[in-house]
């Protein structure tokens, strides 16, 4: 079996549950201009390529052709930003049996980290508001390297912080911008159906291995790799 010594996680959509929180942040923004209320399927499709992204998509379905050089981006976008570090941790769940799994792989020496393109304020509030900052090793957040996923930069990121080469990680994510990333930095990549992907399948992807939660994340993990703890 393959050696495993680090496993990096996503965190939109792969560790928590975010779309309704960052579904109240978008519309309390666009309240502003009086903008009807977005649902929380349609902003959930937008999660993964980082707030910007995000908010630029909210406008473009609310109003018509939006950039983030906009007038109406540049005044609302702020507002966004401050709205979701209100409302960051209130309206989020982890996934089920997250914390339980982690414990686990933590207690047989694995080492994890968290590499996403959320900004890095929004991500260590939402982390430590969950109280779930001491699993986690490494922290690559959205700014911390010079382009964000689909490019492979945070994950090689990732792995100069943690000190490991590529074959020794396993990145598991919920979205082809996660995979697309893994890809390119020659990682192995899984991920979960339980998602958002653009609304997608996450099959059609194309993952190296497609997991129906964090239960079955451990069986497959227990059943593929030999775990090499990193003292």
């Amino acid at each position: 079996m393959m050696t495993l010594k680090y496993i990096f996680f996503d965190l939109d959509g792969t560790l928590i549950d975010t779309a309704a929180e960052i579904t109240e942040a978008t519309n309390r923004a666009l309240a502003v201009d009086q903008i009807a209320p977005l649902p929380r399927q349609a902003v959930q499709n937008w999660i993964g390529k980082g707030t910007a992204w995000l908010f630029t998509q909210a406008l473009n379905h609310a109003t018509g052709k939006i950039s983030e050089e906009s007038e109406q981006f540049k005044r609302l976008y702020p507002e966004f930003l401050r709205q979701y570090q209100l409302v960051t941790g209130q309206f989020s769940e982890p996934f089920s049996d997250m914390e339980k799994v982690l414990s686990l792989l933590k207690k047989e020496g694995l080492k994890l980290g968290v590499v996403t393109n959320k900004e890095r304020a929004l991500t260590l509030q939402l982390l430590e508001h969950l109280q779930l900052m001491h699993y986690f090793d490494v922290v690559v957040a959205g700014g911390d390297a010079k382009r964000g996923k689909p490019h492979p930069d945070p994950l090689i990121l990732a792995l100069e912080k943690a000190g490991v080469v590529a074959d020794e990680i396993l990145f598991v994510g919920d979205s082809i911008n996660d995979i697309e990333a893994a890809r390119a930095a020659h990682i192995s990549i899984w991920a979960f159906t339980h998602g958002y992907n653009h609304g997608v399948p996450i099959i059609e992807a194309h993952p190296d291995r497609v997991i129906n939660g964090f239960n079955d994340l451990y069986i497959q993990l227990k059943t593929t790799f030999t775990f090499s703890p990193i003292h």
